[in-house]
C-alpha cells in the first residue's frame, strides 16, 4: 500500500489559512461582545451617578450649591473612562442641575434655581457624556456614542 506524502503538505497550508480566518472572526466577535458590555456598564454608571447627585440635591436643597452636586457626580464617576459630548475630557461642566417641570422634564423657567425649589418641586440632575468604542475603525461603528443619564426627584428640604 502506497501513501501519498505530498498531499499532507498541501493540506497543511490550507489548515493554516482556515485557522487564521476562523480565529480572526472569533476575536472580532469576542471584542465586540466586550465593547457592547462595556457600553452598558458605563450607561448604568452614568445613570447611577445622576441618581446619586439628584438624591443629594433634593435632600440638601438649602445647604448645597451646584458645585457640590457636580462634585458628588464626578466622585461617583471617578474611575470611568468617559468623554464629554464633543469628545474632550469629561468635567463637572457636563453635569447640569436644574429645577424642572415634572410633566415635561424641561427647566421650569430660565431664572429658577434648583436650590430655591419649594417642597415637592422637581429637581433634575443630568449627566452628558459619550462612549468611545474600542474599534470605531470597522467602518459601520460611530466614533462615539452619547450617554445621557437623567434623574428627576422631588425636593424634600424646603
Amino acid at each position: 500500500m502506497k501513501t501519498r506524502k505530498g498531499r499532507s503538505y498541501r493540506r497543511r497550508g490550507a489548515t493554516v489559512v482556515e485557522t487564521a480566518l476562523v480565529l480572526s472572526v472569533t476575536f472580532i466577535v469576542i471584542f465586540a461582545i466586550y465593547d457592547y458590555c462595556r457600553y452598558f456598564m458605563l450607561a448604568q454608571l452614568v445613570n447611577n451617578a445622576a441618581r446619586e447627585g439628584a438624591r443629594q440635591a433634593v435632600a440638601t436643597t438649602n445647604t448645597q450649591n451646584t458645585t457640590a452636586i457636580q462634585n458628588t457626580v464626578m466622585q461617583y464617576l471617578a474611575g470611568a473612562t468617559l468623554k464629554n459630548s464633543s469628545g474632550g475630557t469629561f468635567t463637572a461642566a457636563n453635569v447640569s442641575v436644574y429645577q424642572a417641570n415634572p410633566s415635561t422634564g424641561a427647566a421650569a423657567s430660565p431664572d429658577s434655581n434648583w436650590y430655591d425649589a419649594a417642597f415637592g418641586s422637581s429637581i433634575v440632575v443630568q449627566v452628558n457624556a459619550s462612549f468611545a468604542p474600542m474599534f470605531p475603525s470597522l467602518g459601520f461603528l460611530p466614533k462615539s456614542v452619547p450617554l445621557v443619564g437623567t434623574a428627576m426627584m422631588s425636593s424634600e428640604a424646603n
